[in-house]
């Protein structure tokens, strides 16, 4: 996010992720059609990185990043060092929501194609879950200047559904990338 003390652009993203999070609120159906993956390894996690939990989630990030205290989000870490004034960062945000992880993606992205630019929608499968992994380009809100971008994966479980987001400046979206995807793949939920 922006060079400190300017906190409102981390409040704006992780208010982003909320946008998708509130319009999302729909209540699944009782047969998914979307069963877990059960031969599903998680990946292990990448040097230089952490695990980090909160209630009901775990999640990787690079030991460098440091955690953030905001009320919009369940966890947040950026990391301490900007590109063009922006810090790299990831925000988990959750939500009641009693469908699968599939239903809750396809909500949110809907609810991101009315705030957001969305370049890529994926397949993908998160904690054994069948997701999708959504790449959305920002445009800045005043007083910020810099345009980014977010890669965020959903997952739902015991009637909680849960936003990962990773967001760079889009400069800089392809050098954090893999962060950004090892991020988001670490993600796991209670069962």
């Amino acid at each position: 996010m922006r060079v400190m003390p300017r906190r409102s652009d981390l409040a704006f993203v992780v208010a982003a992720a909320g946008v998708a999070l509130f319009t999302a609120t729909t209540t699944g159906c009782k047969h998914s059609k979307h069963a877990r993956v059960m031969t599903y390894t998680p990946p292990p996690v990448p040097a230089g990185f952490g695990e980090q939990m909160g209630s009901g989630w775990r999640i990787a990030d690079p030991t460098t990043w440091k955690d953030l205290k905001t009320p919009a989000a369940a966890w947040a870490a950026e990391d301490p060092q900007a590109v063009d004034d922006f810090h790299a960062n990831v925000n988990v945000v959750t939500e009641p929501f009693t469908g699968d992880s599939y239903e809750y993606a396809r909500a949110n992205e809907t609810a991101l194609r009315k705030g957001a630019m969305v370049e890529v929608v994926r397949e993908d499968v998160v904690d054994g879950d069948p997701t999708l992994v959504i790449e959305a380009r920002w445009t800045p809100v005043p007083p910020s200047t810099v345009a980014y971008r977010t890669l965020q994966s959903f997952l739902s479980s015991r009637g909680t559904g849960y936003v990962v987001s990773c967001a760079v400046s889009s400069s800089a979206f392809e050098r954090y990338r893999s962060t950004c995807e090892s991020i988001v793949h670490s993600f796991a939920v209670e069962r």
